[in-house]
């Protein structure tokens, strides 16, 4: 009777033991905490750096939104491969010149859009792909060249100025869900506010499944969704032109907010020791070269896509203007040598750094 009293308690022990273990690792899972991850292959020739303060059954949820979203939007946006059962950018660019061709609703939003950035300023042009496919050639064969040790090259004025005949917004015609081209030869290219949509079309689809504290970085394109949750301010990083540090800080004190940075450090290639940027002029058919780098921050990515392209054309005093008159808080760094012939708001060994005014306090250096 002993012994089997003893048994018995050994089995209670043994059974209590394993219950205290389940109900720890369920309280384990269900507890909230910081979480975060890098997505690298979800396209747009970029990782995607994805944080959220949660449980981990909802961050397995979320990334599958995020990595979902990215995926399905790189195809939307892809001018250069076709996929079967999506009328794609490169379909537009392929048919719409024949017939019409039907959209997505997410498709044709996003053009859309780009048609309404336009109208504010026409140095953002997606009408440009003609001009655009032939820098996309010699940019990608002259980094190749730059990585052996070898000088890339320019394309001639001549072929820039053949393929510009083919560009006008007035070229693109919407009609309902369908979209056409007047010109055989116009070729769409929505690079410069496609990954800034997918970031801000991402988040509110993380809003809509519950999320309510984290944030996107999608390759310099930043959507913060709401609060942190110890109720602080972001900071986020503003990157040195000339290296992969950060030059500034910028602390963030609203909600869902987008922090966008075009830059001539992204994706770029050099002909004999000039580099040359990803960011075409429309005007001059070349590589801008106004500064190094323009930082947009407002409530919509797509909005600060978009602007952030634009403004990376315009001189100083153009951009201030339409980021005063969007509304829209910006900081650019020029080069010392290039810089505009006023004071600058930070200076550093090589740069200056002008900021809008509304932001200048929640600017400082980076250490």
């Amino acid at each position: 009777m002993k012994k089997n009293s003893k048994s018995w308690l050994i089995l209670s022990l043994c059974f209590l033991l394993i219950m205290v273990s389940i109900v720890c690792f369920i309280q384990s899972r269900s507890k909230s905490s910081t979480q975060s991850i890098t997505l690298t292959d979800v396209g747009f020739d970029t990782s995607i750096t994805f944080q959220a303060d949660c449980t981990d059954e909802e961050f397995a949820k979320y990334t599958k939104i995020v990595e979902n979203t990215f995926k399905e939007n790189n195809k939307r946006f892809d001018q250069y491969h076709a996929y079967s059962k999506i009328n794609n950018i490169y379909t537009i660019n392929h048919e719409a010149a024949n017939h019409l061709i039907e959209v997505d609703q997410t498709t044709m939003k996003c053009i859309k859009d780009a048609i309404k950035i336009n109208q504010v300023c026409s140095k953002f042009d997606i009408s440009y792909g003609s001009v655009m496919n032939i820098w996309h050639d010699y940019r990608e064969q002259g980094m190749t060249l730059n990585e052996k040790g070898k000088s890339g090259n320019l394309p001639s004025q001549e072929e820039l100025n053949a393929a510009s005949q083919h560009t006008g917004m007035d070229k693109i015609q919407i009609q309902g869900n369908t979209i056409s081209l007047t010109d055989s030869q116009c070729m769409l290219d929505l690079g410069g506010i496609a990954k800034g949509y997918t970031a801000q079309l991402t988040k509110e689809k993380l809003n809509k499944a519950g999320l309510h504290n984290g944030f996107i970085n999608a390759g310099g394109n930043v959507v913060l969704i709401g609060k942190k949750s110890d109720g602080s301010n972001w900071n986020i990083g503003v990157q040195n032109p000339d290296s992969s540090d950060s030059l500034l800080n910028i602390e963030v004190d609203q909600t869902n907010q987008a922090i966008v940075t075009s830059g001539d450090y992204q994706r770029y290639y050099t002909v004999n020791g000039t580099r040359y940027s990803h960011i075409i002029d429309p005007d001059t058919l070349m590589p801008a070269k106004q500064c190094r780098s323009v930082t947009v921050l407002t409530k919509n990515s797509t909005k600060a896509d978009g602007l952030s392209t634009a403004l990376f054309s315009l001189n100083f005093e153009d951009g201030y203007a339409l980021a005063k008159k969007e509304k829209v808080q910006a900081i650019w760094i020029f080069d010392k040598a290039q810089a505009p012939n006023k004071k600058a708001d930070f200076t550093t060994k090589g740069f200056k750094i002008y900021t809008t005014k509304s932001i200048r306090k929640k600017v400082s250096l980076s250490n």
